[in-house]
């Protein structure tokens, strides 16, 4: 599997230009269920404890890890701005995570890259500021495969700045179910890609100044 990269910048149609998207700590899974034998992996960014999150930046974005919970700032318009862990890859597995819009147009969106081949080929979970999602397969020719007709709306979502909304993922073979808040929004059937890494996102359609934070990302056994 090639080294990941951390930043795409999209010159397509505004339709497919990457969003933006953050986590929280609430809705925290408790100590118990952190150390269930079915738990994969866990993050909750303590100092000295984190993943092998591939923490870079530059003026058009950075990664990094701010009181307990990581931060993905995306400077430029038309960029998506990633942090992958490395290791270890997963194949069936059911994640979930907090995220939080912290700065940026309400437009933007934030999400998971799921089963990472690399930096040009995985599978994109996104939620945006203003209630709308939309699920994707990202190729390796650097086209889409939308599983969504258009970004679509959810009430499911909660909508603004500096509130939590808790994504989940079930992948099970080729079966994809996609969650916000309890909420079912899209199952999908794709056997493209069976196994890889997982990213967290945030991305920007025309406005640069984007924030997100990510906390409490729980992988387990399905």
């Amino acid at each position: 599997m090639n080294t990941p990269l951390t930043k795409v910048v999209m010159k397509l149609l505004p339709v497919y230009l990457l969003l933006a998207w953050v986590l929280s700590a609430c809705g925290a899974a408790g100590e118990s269920d952190l150390t269930n034998a079915d738990v994969l992996f866990h993050d909750q960014f303590v100092a000295g404890q984190t993943g092998n999150w591939v923490l870079e930046g530059d003026a058009a974005g950075r990664a990094s890890i701010v009181s307990e919970q990581l931060h993905l700032q995306v400077n430029t318009p038309a960029t998506l701005q990633f942090t992958t862990l490395a290791e270890p890859t997963f194949a069936d597995f059911v994640l979930e995570v907090d995220a939080r819009l912290i700065a940026g147009d309400l437009q933007s969106s934030y999400g998971v890259l799921l089963r990472m081949q690399d930096s040009t080929r995985f599978y994109r979970f996104e939620i945006t500021g203003n209630g709308l999602y939309m699920v994707e397969r990202r190729n390796g020719d650097g086209s889409w495969t939308r599983f969504v007709q258009d970004w679509a709306e959810t009430t499911a979502v909660h909508q603004g700045f500096s509130v939590v909304n808790r994504l989940r993922v079930e992948a099970v073979g080729a079966t994809m179910r996609f969650y916000v808040n309890g909420t079912l929004l899209h199952q999908v059937t794709d056997a493209q890609y069976a196994a890889g890494t997982i990213a967290l996102d945030a991305g920007t359609f025309g406005q640069p100044g984007l924030e997100v934070a990510f906390d409490n990302v729980v992988v387990k056994r399905p």
